[in-house]
């Protein structure tokens, strides 16, 4: 059952995003909808087409938040070690798997009319070069971290690795290129 909530502040952009990730977990990126988000605020049903064309256009956001949140945690973790960075890597993902998919482009049709994703992409791998010393050469082993995280958390999420051994593949996966 939907609740609706009365919309009193100003940022109808910001409660859409709210309200589409709020569905997302609920019902993952198929359930998501323009009319659903706006039911969930209490808006007009012609107010979100100011802020999204569509929604893809309103998903992108909500992934573009999460790419945001992914590399804020990334940053907070002291020395950036390979295995602090992993860690926290994993702990976005068993947060927030939904989120995650969706920042992998489940449930965006056409990703390549979203150039903002690709960058944020790019931007999150940079962030791992940069946080394993990497700077002047934003490739080679911090795309190679990316790929080896991002394959675990999907076999987490996907139950092909148990959530309560996560945190220990991890630390084996990592040994692996020490």
């Amino acid at each position: 059952m939907v609740v609706k909530r009365s919309y009193h502040h100003g940022d109808l952009r910001r409660a859409l995003v709210m309200a589409a990730r709020e569905v997302l977990v609920e019902r993952g990126p198929e359930g998501v909808s323009l009319r659903g988000a706006v039911a969930r605020v209490g808006a007009s049903t012609a107010a979100p087409y100011r802020h999204f064309r569509d929604k893809d256009a309103l998903l992108v956001a909500v992934a573009l938040e999460g790419h945001a949140e992914l590399r804020e945690r990334l940053r907070g973790r002291g020395t950036g070690t390979m295995t602090a960075l992993g860690h926290s890597y994993l702990g976005f993902v068993l947060e927030n798997p939904a989120l995650y998919r969706l920042m992998a482009g489940a449930g965006i049709g056409d990703r390549t009319a979203y150039p903002e994703l690709a960058e944020a992409h790019r931007e999150t791998c940079a962030l791992l070069a940069d946080r394993v010393g990497e700077r002047n050469d934003p490739g080679g082993f911090a795309v190679t971290l990316w790929c080896l995280l991002h394959g675990l958390a999907t076999l987490v999420i996907d139950g092909h690795v148990e959530r309560d051994s996560a945190v220990a593949e991890v630390d084996r996966s990592l040994a692996f290129l020490r």
